[in-house]
């Protein structure tokens, strides 16, 4: 057992040296007898998905989620990050790029020690590692979506991120992105084929990436990367006899201790969460509600998706969810990253761009008639039908960290509100370098073969 708690210091004490003396995250591990079983292996994967970044609140500032209140002020780093100040960015950037990779180097010490356990339980040694390669996707999949452009013919052999497969400093340069998409989709491949071995999850799947997680994540990579036929395919497979997953106790249940049908990839936390966009509980939020996110009456998730409350001599519309979650002294133990409307919305976009216009219609409306939500029209062209979906699931997605990407994968520029969102008071072209965040100076201070994002700065190092 000592070594087994020597190791564990070691990983944690890690990220918190890194952060202050830019020491390598890989640099840090011992004793790879320390994991030794199947109990052992797993706990080193709870330990991977609890080190899992969690940065709705300030994705969700970069998009047009929020307009500013009156104490938008008081809070300087929030408001220089609302206005996509460089600074604030690559502060953002310094703190998101490390922690991630923390992620992987966990995961990569689990991955290099699975071999070397001797268990007759391998079905549940089958369901960690394959839990494993799906966590390191999804990690790999995020830095993806902020450090790289988008993925086209002509951008595959761009620089993507940098692919780690071993604990041992390394000093790699950024992979291409055709590489980097391919070393996801073999993770999230390898992944469904030990799920698959096995038969069934054996961990508890809403609190880990289990076998529909991974779908899902196959299907907006292959999204991603254009193959539309690819991704509308598995989306709808996936979402095929769950058309009645959508109702009012189900969304009402997802911002709870309860459980919810809705779920499917749920981490449990034991920290506080969205806490930063309260300036107190008496005056109200630094940022609330857009008026690019309107609930119309009869919407079931409107009880949850947004608070109202008085500030500045106005009725203003505060993000629900978690922050409602907060102001009501409800423990929020739960963090719905992936959950089965994500999937729709995946399909949805993926029939539109394949020419299955009705039936990316047909699925929508479905979606919005289990929300009490009134149907799109048949007489929506496939631009306005386009334009549809981003919204709808924009109301769906609200403060949740998903509409930067969501307008990056799109070209749509990001619109900045006056006080209140009674104008826009600024845009953020499509165009605009700080769609792709700095690689952080920790990275290239040590590895010379890492290049920095176009117009971003090189801060010289002795």
């Amino acid at each position: 057992m000592k070594r087994f708690i020597h190791i564990y210091i070691l990983l944690f004490v890690a990220l918190g040296l890194s952060s202050c003396l830019d020491i390598k995250l890989d640099d840090q591990y011992s004793d790879p007898d320390a994991v030794n079983s199947t109990q052992r292996a797993r706990e080193l994967l709870s330990a991977a998905y609890n080190s899992l970044p969690r940065y709705q609140i300030e994705l969700s500032l970069l998009g047009d989620d929020f307009c500013p209140t009156s104490l938008a002020g008081r809070n300087s780093e929030m408001q220089n990050l609302y206005a996509w100040q460089e600074k604030a960015i690559d502060d953002l950037s310094s703190r998101i790029w490390p922690e991630y990779y923390y992620t992987v180097s966990l995961v990569n010490a689990l991955l290099q020690r699975i071999p070397s356990i001797v268990e007759e339980d391998l079905s549940t040694l089958h369901c960690i590692e394959a839990s494993a390669c799906a966590l390191k996707a999804l990690c790999y999949f995020e830095l993806m979506k902020l450090y790289a452009p988008l993925y086209s013919e002509s951008n595959m052999e761009k620089d993507g991120i940098i692919l780690k497969d071993h604990l041992e400093l390394e000093f790699l340069p950024r992979s291409s992105m055709k590489d980097c998409v391919n070393e996801i989709s073999g993770l999230l491949d390898r992944a469904s084929a030990l799920y698959s071995e096995v038969g069934a999850d054996k961990l508890d799947r809403v609190y880990y990436l289990g076998p529909d997680a991974v779908v899902a994540l196959k299907a907006e990579l292959e999204l991603y990367r254009g193959n539309y036929a690819e991704a509308a395919r598995l989306g709808t497979d996936l979402l095929s006899g769950r058309e009645g997953l959508w109702t009012k106790s189900a969304y009402d249940a997802l911002w709870s201790e309860n459980d919810s049908a809705e779920r499917l990839f749920s981490p449990y936390i034991f920290n506080t969460f969205y806490t930063d966009l309260c300036y107190d509980w008496n005056s109200g939020d630094y940022y609330v509600l857009s008026d690019r996110v309107i609930f119309t009456s009869g919407d079931q998730r409107l009880d949850w998706a947004q608070r109202t409350m008085e500030m500045g001599g106005r009725t203003v519309r505060q993000m629900g969810k978690y922050n409602k979650m907060y102001y009501d002294k409800q423990d929020i133990r739960y963090i719905n990253t992936l959950r089965w409307s994500g999937v729709l919305f995946t399909a949805c976009e993926a029939l539109l761009l394949d020419g299955h216009t009705a039936q990316a219609r047909k699925l929508l409306n479905l979606f919005l008639a289990a929300r009490g939500v009134a149907g799109v029209s048949e007489d929506l062209d496939d631009v306005e039908l386009m334009q549809a979906v981003l919204s709808e699931k924009q109301k769906e997605f609200a403060g949740e960290g998903t509409r930067l990407w969501d307008l990056k994968r799109r070209s749509l520029p990001a619109g900045r509100f006056t006080l209140w969102g009674q104008s826009i008071s600024s845009t953020i072209k499509s165009d605009d370098y700080r769609w792709l965040f700095p690689i952080p100076k920790s990275e290239y201070r040590y590895n010379e073969a890492v290049h920095q994002n176009p117009d971003w700065p090189v801060v010289s190092v002795e």
